[in-house]
């Protein structure tokens, strides 16, 4: 009997401390490939505002992305003339072994009270750098997006680089960075298992090559969306051409922001901006 618990509770330690997946790198020969657009339909979602009279360092936050009525208005949509997205995330999913990793560091940069870039990917436990460039610290909270449970608290002091390792619970993938004292100074972050993954482009191509070949599952994720799903099979050496498409009637916020009032306004869609300008507003 003392045996048998012994064994279990041996068992049971090895099965909840080894990791669930281990992707192997190995070389990958004759590989396929995957490409495609993503683009979203119907008319371009509402921005949001931030009034920068309630924030903090007005003077130097209003030198970007600013409107007539001193409100800082986000881009989370960057779509070209024939409808291309930006900054989808493709992803793909249950690759065990494939090409090594090589993926550059992330690097955040924060200035004129704004990170850039808009997203990123992560691993789990990776290191990030923010690089401040403003003469004003910034506080920043890593939230897990989809409980809206804080990762991790993150002081970036002025015109010094700070650093954080983000470790998702469980299987969450999405992380939102927000600074504290400024609201609108958000950046996204991805989480993913293996090195084949692409950020869209400004108009909204992507393709990703070296794929062993297999069955997998294609993910199409954008911060303000739900995720795209398709599935595939790869032959050696061959192309599969994808096509994403996203209604902006679907267009989901964080629950968790604290400003409400005046965020959304129909009447002054990028006013004041480039995209404000092209738009004849």
């Amino acid at each position: 009997m003392l045996l048998s618990k012994v064994l279990f509770a041996l068992v049971t330690l090895l099965t909840f401390s080894l990791p669930a997946f281990a992707y192997q790198e190995i070389n990958v020969q004759n590989g396929g490939t995957i490409q495609g657009n993503t683009k979203m339909i119907g008319e371009m979602p509402f921005p949001r505002h931030y009034h920068l009279i309630l924030f903090p360092n007005i003077d130097m936050c209003a030198e970007v992305d600013v409107d007539d009525e001193m409100n800082r208005v986000l881009d989370d949509f960057k779509i070209s003339p024939d409808g291309g997205l930006k900054d989808v995330v493709i992803t793909l999913q249950h690759v065990e072994a494939g090409k090594p990793f090589n993926k550059e560091p992330i690097l955040i940069t924060s200035e004129n009270c704004k990170f850039f870039p808009d997203v990123n990917v992560i691993r789990q436990g990776e290191t990030f750098k923010v690089d401040n460039l403003d003469a004003v610290m910034h506080n920043s909270q890593v939230y897990q997006k989809e409980r809206g449970k804080i990762l991790l608290n993150i002081p970036i002091p002025a015109e010094e680089v700070s650093d954080g390792i983000v470790k998702f619970k469980k299987k969450y993938k999405i992380m939102q960075m927000i600074c504290g004292m400024h609201e609108f100074m958000q950046t996204w972050g991805y989480r993913i298992q293996n090195p084949y993954y692409f950020i869209t482009n400004l108009d909204g191509n992507f393709k990703i090559g070296a794929i062993p070949p297999g069955e997998y599952v294609v993910n199409a994720w954008h911060y303000l969306m739900k995720s795209q799903q398709r599935k595939i099979k790869i032959v050696a050496g061959e192309t599969i051409d994808l096509k994403f498409v996203f209604d902006a009637d679907r267009v989901t916020r964080p629950f968790y922001e604290t400003i409400k009032s005046g965020r959304i306004k129909k009447d002054a869609v990028y006013p004041g901006t480039a995209k404000g300008r092209e738009l004849g507003r």
